[in-house]
Parts: C-alpha cells; sequence; structure tokens
C-alpha cells in the first residue's frame, strides 16, 4: 500500500520542522550517538565513515534512519519531542491521517524481523524476531521490491487504517550482524527484567512484558545502527575496489565463454563456413583457432571518464576469438552484448551445423578471488547465463545430486555434522533450518541477480522432515 497524499504531505511538512535550528542540532547529536561508538571501534572519523557510506550508496539509508530515531526522542529537560512541537504550534496544517501518522511514528518502536512471505510490490509477512508472537502482514510497494524469503531486516510498522506499514526507513540486515545484534538484546531484556521485578513483583512480569520489550527497542536503537555499520564496514574494507572497465564499445567488461556443441560428421562444414565468411578469419592457416573481426557498427567506442580494458585499438583489434575442438566451438569475448551477437552470428551462419551454446561468466572480482584461491577440481567460480532449456535440465541434475550428497557430508555452519545428523535432535534440527534459510535465501538473490529462476529446495525440507516453523 503506498502512502496517502495526507501522509506524505505530513513527512515533507516534518522534515522541513527538523530544519529549524534547534530540531537541526539535535538531529546533528542523534547522527553523533549513532556515529561516534562506530567510529571510536574502528579507528576512523566520521569524515571517513561519512564518506565511505556516500561513495556506497548507503548514506541516504543511514540518515533516514537516525531521522526516525530522533522523531522518537523525547529530550530534556522538559521531555521535549520534535513531533509534539511540531504538531503543537503547525498542527492545524495537518490532516487527521496526516496528524495519526505522525503520532504512530512518534511512539513506533524499531525491530528485527524475518520475512517469511513475500509478494513483490505488494506485501510481505514477517515474523518479529525479537517480541516474537504471531506473523504479520506489512502492506508495502517499494519496499518489498527487492526483498527475498528469509531475509531479516530492522524496521518500523506502522499500523495505518488497520493495515501495516513500513515507516520509511528499513536497513537489510546480515545473518551474522543480526545474530550478535539479538544477543545483545536478550541480555539487556534480561536485566531490564530483573530491575522490573524488584519494583513490580515477579508476579505481575508478564502483564509488563509487552511494555519492556517496547522500552528495550526504543532504547537500543543505536545499537542496532552500530552493528550493522560494523559489519557492513568490515565487507567495504575486505572488497577490493576496482575501477569500472568497458571494453572499447563502452560495454561492462567481463570474460565470457560460449561452449557451442557440434553436430556429429559437420565439423568439416563447418571450417568451410567460418573461411567463407569476412567475419572470421582463421588465426594461422594452419590453426582450428578464428579471429572474430569488428564492423563499423560495432567498433565506434565513446570517450568516457572510465579505464578502458585493452582489447586492441586500430584495424588489429578483434570482438573475440573461436576455438574449434574435437565435438565443440569455443567463443571467448569480454562482455555480455557482444556474447549474444556473437551467438546469434554463429547461430545463423552454422545453422543445422551446432546445437544449443551454454556462456559462462565471470567477473573481474570473481578473476581476482579465483587467483586468490583456487577452487577444487570441476568447480569454478564463474556464474551461468544464457542458459538454454537443455542446460537448465543438465544444471537441475546436477544441484539435485550436490544437494543429496550434501546431506550426509559435514557442514562448517552446522559444527561439522551432515544436516541429517543434526535433524535428530531439537537443537540440531534448529541449527539445520537456519542453514537451509541460509541456503535458499543466497540462492533467490542470486537467480534475482541473474533474471534466473531459484532452485527450488523444497524437497530438502521433506527429505529431512523439517518446517520452517519447527523452531
Amino acid at each position: 500500500m503506498g502512502k496517502s497524499n495526507d501522509t506524505n504531505k505530513a513527512i515533507r511538512n516534518i522534515m522541513n520542522w527538523a530544519d529549524r535550528p534547534e530540531w537541526r542540532e539535535e538531529f546533528s547529536i542523534a547522527l553523533d550517538s549513532h556515529l561516534d561508538p562506530v567510529c571510536e571501534r574502528i579507528g576512523i572519523s566520521q569524515t571517513e565513515l561519512g564518506q565511505e557510506l556516500a561513495d556506497s550508496d548507503y548514506m541516504d539509508t543511514l540518515v533516514a534512519f537516525v531521522f526516525e530515531d530522533l522523531l522518537t526522542r523525547h529530550l530534556p529537560p522538559d521531555n521535549r519531542n520534535i513531533i509534539d512541537d511540531y504538531l503543537q504550534r503547525r498542527g492545524w496544517r495537518e490532516s487527521v491521517v496526516g496528524r495519526r501518522y505522525l503520532q504512530q511514528l512518534q511512539s513506533s518502536a524499531l525491530s528485527l524481523y524475518e520475512v517469511v512471505n513475500v509478494a513483490p510490490g505488494r506485501y510481505c509477512d514477517l515474523n518479529d524476531l525479537v517480541r516474537k508472537g504471531s506473523t504479520i502482514r506489512v502492506h508495502e510497494k517499494m519496499g518489498t521490491q527487492d526483498l527475498m524469503i528469509w531475509d531479516q531486516i530492522a524496521a518500523r510498522v506502522l499500523n495505518m487504517n488497520d493495515k501495516n506499514i513500513f515507516s520509511g526507513g528499513i536497513l537489510p540486515y546480515p545473518a551474522e550482524a543480526a545474530d550478535s545484534l539479538l544477543k545483545v538484546l536478550a541480555a539487556t531484556k534480561k536485566q531490564l527484567k530483573k530491575d522490573l521485578a524488584r519494583v513490580v513483583g515477579k508476579n505481575r512480569i508478564s502483564d509488563e512484558m509487552d511494555n519492556l520489550e517496547k522500552q528495550v527497542l526504543q532504547e537500543s536503537t543505536t545499537a542496532f545502527t552500530a552493528f550493522w555499520l560494523a559489519h557492513l564496514w568490515n565487507q567495504l574494507r575486505a572488497a577490493p575496489r576496482l575501477p569500472d572497465i568497458v571494453n572499447r564499445d563502452n560495454e561492462a567488461w567481463v570474460h565470457a565463454q560460449t561452449r557451442i556443441p557440434v553436430l556429429r560428421g559437420h565439423t568439416k562444414e563447418v571450417c568451410m563456413r567460418l573461411d567463407e565468411s569476412t567475419d572470421w578469419e582463421r588465426d594461422h592457416s594452419d590453426d582450428f583457432v578464428w579471429l572474430w573481426l569488428p564492423t563499423s557498427h560495432h567498433s565506434s567506442a565513446k570517450n568516457q571518464h572510465q579505464h578502458a580494458a585493452t582489447d586492441g585499438d586500430g584495424p588489429t583489434s578483434i570482438n573475440g576469438t573461436l576455438e574449434l575442438r574435437s565435438d565443440s566451438l569455443t567463443l571467448t569475448s569480454n562482455s555480455m552484448e557482444r556474447t549474444k551477437r556473437g551467438q546469434t552470428e554463429l547461430e545463423e551462419l552454422l545453422s543445422g551445423l551446432i546445437g544449443p551454446a551454454m556462456t559462462v561468466l565471470q567477473t573481474p572480482e570473481q578473476l581476482m578471488a579465483q587467483q586468490d584461491e583456487q577452487p577444487p577440481a570441476g568447480r569454478g567460480q564463474a556464474t551461468p547465463f544464457l542458459e538454454s532449456e537443455e542446460t537448465a535440465e543438465v544444471m537441475q541434475a546436477f544441484l539435485d545430486q550436490h544437494y543429496r550428497r550434501t546431506l550426509d557430508e559435514p557442514i562448517p555452519m552446522l559444527g561439522n555434522k551432515s544436516p541429517r545428523q543434526c535433524a535428530k535432535s531439537k537443537q540440531g534440527r534448529k541449527n539445520v533450518i537456519e542453514w537451509l534459510k541460509h541456503l535458499e535465501n543466497n540462492e533467490m538473490h542470486r537467480a534475482a541477480s541473474e533474471d534466473a529462476k531459484p532452485y527450488d529446495t523444497r524437497w530438502i525440507w521433506q527429505e529431512l522432515q523439517l518446517k520452517s516453523n519447527d523452531q
């Protein structure tokens, strides 16, 4: 559900009110409270951290997050609150819906949620990992576009007209950071529960639990930021910073290899057609390697302020190479666009002589990672691309076999026990469920990034006799 015009107007008005000098200073103080502990821990200045966040397009997310925290704060000396201040002095400008939205936001509590179901662009179903309870449905258009099942997010959920909506600021929370945060929140709640028992007595604790959990969350907003930022910082520092690499056609550089099977008995005809084509030229007369020559249509390169990959500059530059082996052709090029063009040209030129193609891609980052750590034999770092229906079936069969073996192999995330072993005990089942969620979540994000169909893991749950709500 998109926000109404009245709600959007209220958001704009409170943002403008926050730009007044007295509240601008309070926002600066709030921002310091979120950033200073992290900066002190990792040993950098706010300026350095801010620049890293800006370069990585996370700064707007953080600012929105801190701004919502400011809207919920009651400040000394007289318990001042920015929303109270605005509504008392300019509340006549707001509709009933706008006032109610701001009041809901003012009393809201941030929490950590797990996505258990999602209809992108419509709604998502969430489990509150801190307050537990039943699953809630949040009606949201923009906020659900990129969500996947088992994602964990830090967000504020408001109830407007009997429908739940996100307030605005949402932090995607990595599993490792979420685990650390939940432990801290649990310890904080335990201590507050002890303190409260001394005041109201143990018999009345259950009556106060809702207020206690909300208090824990309202006082822990900076902890949400701290764990998220610390994890993000580690990711940013670990990731190699590469310039934007393009080829001479200003296309994103990737190492692409396309394997095209040659139908039995047609190798000689393939060679003849390639030799007759003006687009393909043998590297040497006695070699089975052809150079893919550029045409004027593809060779115009724009002057960009980017680093261009070297693939030749002049009349000797090429689009790629084609090698004939015993039963297949291998087309090598350096962009997805060239791969598609080359495959189309070869399908037209060699019609009736070749079978369906399969292409794998490697980005510069993947190539660097492969140099640092060579993968085991038979397991490359390449990403499947342009899969034919036949190839998809082969890949499905391969993954089925892989995961069937995995069920009986030790998994580091499971304490080097196999999923089958863990599924036999109560705690082990919980661990296997977390492992399965992690596996499914990664697979869905991979499939979304490649515009592919994710691997269906439902059979694994059935095989291990598990359900996601067994925890």
